[in-house]
């Protein structure tokens, strides 16, 4: 009788805990603005791409906004091929603009109308983080708004403007 309560609760454990077989086909999302799930956006259901669990961790880190460390990784891994060169540019193109501060854009760009100068010195991981929490003791969602909107399209805008 013991044997069969053991094997019923150690099967009853396993299913519960789920081995991960059938998640072959499932993705790791992680926060990386409006661009998709930790860069498989352009990988076919079902297909592994190269770096799978490096890259979502360093997508997952960039979510965090724990910049050095996913530069650090990004690095490591093309280095040893587990990422391609167009991952890690990629994935160092997101950095650098999550790190862009307000005060960075074009001259032309900090003359709109209801610019929030009082975020000059925001980045837009910070930006985006106080938009997030729904934060409005700085700034008012529209002037968040349009400080993430200056930063993330600055050339499309710079375009608009010549």
């Amino acid at each position: 009788m013991r044997t069969w309560k053991s094997l019923l609760g150690g099967s009853l454990l396993l299913w519960a805990l789920g081995c991960g077989h059938g998640a072959a086909g499932l993705r790791v999302e992680c926060a990386r603005g409006d661009e998709g799930a930790c860069g498989s956006e352009d990988v076919e259901e079902g297909t592994r791409s190269k770096g799978g669990t490096v890259s979502a961790r360093i997508w997952a880190l960039i979510a965090q906004g724990e910049f050095a460390q996913a530069e650090v990784l990004i690095a490591e891994s093309a280095a040893a091929g587990l990422l391609s060169q167009t991952q890690a540019a990629r994935m160092l193109e997101r950095i650098t603009l999550l790190n862009t501060r307000l005060g960075q854009v074009p001259a032309t760009l900090q003359r709109v109308a209801d610019f929030p100068s009082q975020l000059r010195d925001f980045t837009l991981f910070q930006i985006k983080q106080l938009l997030e929490r729904r934060d409005f003791t700085l700034a008012t969602q529209s002037q968040l708004k349009l400080a993430e909107k200056l930063i993330e399209q600055q050339e499309r805008l710079m375009e608009k403007v010549k």
